[in-house]
């Protein structure tokens, strides 16, 4: 112990004799420090943090095997449909892409994300609705009616957080949807940072 005192006692009189060099030595430690806890705070919020959704550690991802090596997670819908319809190894399974739409509500056109689901998509990843309801494979069959489920963002930067946006008529290019429900703040998809998609329509 006394030999670490006068260790301290020598460095602190050496830095006060080299300030300059001191200064310079605090500086770069700080920024080091700074940029470390930078670094693993975009590593975490990235890669590391778990989607908002029920059971995230049990959700996988199928993919196929490419005739030329590697894989692909594209499938044509009939596909998925096979897959889905022989599935026994999983509770449930669902299709999604994510893409950008032109949607327009009341004469105002807007550029949107846009996530196209098939109809078990909310229920697999144990989603609900915080006003109206999600969809469900009901409405992802030909011939009803067209719904759309839009994001608590969305809601609240285009309707004003508005409860009776709920059976309000968005239009997705010329295809006229009717708004079913808003899902909660912290959902974001299957996007485990930043917003969620301000749509998501039944495939």
């Amino acid at each position: 112990m006394q030999s670490l005192g006068q260790d301290l006692r020598y460095g602190v009189r050496i830095m006060l004799k080299n300030r300059t060099f001191t200064v310079v030595v605090i500086l770069t430690l700080a920024l080091g420090i700074g940029a470390n806890s930078a670094i693993f705070s975009l590593v975490d919020h990235f890669l590391l943090r778990a989607l908002p959704v029920k059971d995230p550690q049990q959700l996988v991802s199928v993919r196929a095997a490419r005739p030329n090596g590697g894989t692909t997670g594209s499938f044509a819908y009939p596909a998925f449909e096979e897959i889905r319809d022989l599935n026994n190894s999983f509770s449930g399974i669902f299709a999604y892409d994510g893409s950008h739409a032109s949607a327009t509500f009341d004469g105002q056109p807007d550029y949107v994300d846009a996530d196209f689901v098939s109809g078990s998509y909310f229920d697999v990843l144990g989603v609900s609705a915080i006003l109206g309801r999600t969809f469900t494979s009901d409405d992802d069959r030909p011939g009803v009616t067209p719904v759309v489920v839009i994001s608590h963002g969305y809601w609240k930067r285009r309707f004003a957080r508005d409860p009776a946006v709920i059976g309000k008529t968005i239009y997705v290019g010329k295809v006229p949807l009717t708004v079913v429900g808003v899902t909660s703040p912290e959902f974001s998809g299957l996007h485990v940072a930043g917003g969620s998609a301000d749509l998501v329509l039944p495939m």
